[in-house]
């Protein structure tokens, strides 16, 4: 998710953890240590586009970094804070803890998180909640806010910060259950029309769990279409979206295409744009969010780079800005609200 989400759900998961005995010290190493994993950007000038895909959420995100890196974490934060009350288990706690947390509301995004590396390298996702999401973030930093004006022994500061720490996992569990819904309302209303299909990806469309896309994978087509739980009818429109496979067949075992695949899970449509070949991941959606013409730009645009053997070798990914003009806006609130 955001950075400034993670920061404040670190700092909860700080007073949750340490703020009675360390008070606001304990809530700033949490947002520092909540931002630590995102930090693997920094790595980013020395990789090409293909390394950068490879390493996001990658070791930084995974069971074995909270492992690892905690007690290293525990070790340095305890030799700042000397004789301040805690010790090195109550800071290496805290970091595990925080790098958990950071983990686990990663994964409920659509990006992907290799939370099992080095052991594997799938990127794992629930597809449950999009990556800025309001009625996430506005109760814990609510919690978190007000517990910091009240006297750190207080029960009340506590109950405050716990409040807000509960209202937000809650969310996250309506998510997932409204995901296992809308995942049927697709799946009934393709087959219904369409028949058989391989596959079938839901994910939030927009920052909202209100209102889904829907991707569905049937002989070498993606049908998308879009659905809110404030619809009266669960009988969906599809647009039809072929992914061109013949495009990128030459390429396959080539080093950006088979990283782009994976990374996709073959969500993508190929096209060729003025000479060159062009991968789009779908599951990112339109600059529109899906919800005008055929005449938006796909998000997450790759230009494939080939070598002078006429490899694949990498590839320059451009992101369009989403449209944020006021007609937009209020089409997308409308839509979101069934209208």
């Amino acid at each position: 998710m955001d950075s400034i989400t993670q920061a404040a759900l670190g700092a909860a998961v700080g007073e949750a953890i340490l703020g009675k005995k360390m008070g606001y010290k304990a809530v700033a190493w949490g947002a520092v240590l909540g931002t630590i994993p995102d930090l693997d950007i920094l790595m980013n000038p020395f990789l090409d586009a293909v390394g950068e895909l490879r390493m996001h959420r990658g070791f930084t995100h995974s069971i074995t970094f909270c492992i690892v890196a905690s007690p290293l974490f525990g070790w340095l934060i305890d030799r700042i804070h000397k004789h301040s009350g805690s010790n090195w288990f109550d800071w290496t706690k805290l970091a595990f803890l925080v790098f958990l947390t950071h983990i686990m509301i990663d994964i409920p995004t659509t990006y992907g998180t290799q939370a099992l590396f080095p052991f594997t390298d799938t990127p794992y996702t629930l597809d449950s909640i999009f990556i800025i999401d309001p009625l996430f973030t506005l109760p814990l930093l609510t919690g978190l806010v007000i517990a910091l004006f009240l006297n750190r022994t207080s029960n009340k500061r506590r109950i405050v910060n716990y409040t807000g720490l509960f209202i937000s996992s809650m969310y996250m569990i309506w998510g997932l259950g409204i995901k296992s819904h809308v995942h049927s309302v697709f799946d009934n209303s393709f087959t219904h029309q369409y028949g058989h299909y391989e596959e079938i990806k839901t994910t939030p469309n927009g920052p909202t769990t209100f209102l889904w896309s829907g991707y569905i994978m049937k002989q070498d087509t993606i049908y998308q279409s879009v659905y809110s739980i404030f619809d009266d009818s669960q009988e969906l429109e599809f647009r039809a979206i072929p992914q061109n496979t013949h495009l990128i067949e030459p390429y396959l075992e080539d080093r950006a295409l088979d990283t782009l695949l994976w990374f996709s899970r073959g969500y993508y449509t190929a096209t060729e744009e003025n000479e060159n070949l062009i991968f789009y991941d779908l599951r990112f959606g339109r600059s529109d969010l899906w919800l005008g013409g055929d005449d938006a730009e796909f998000v997450w645009r790759n230009k494939i780079v080939f070598n002078d053997e006429g490899e694949a070798a990498t590839f320059v990914q451009s992101m369009p800005s989403f449209d944020t003009r006021s007609r937009e806006l209020s089409r997308f609130w409308n839509r979101m609200w069934g209208e």
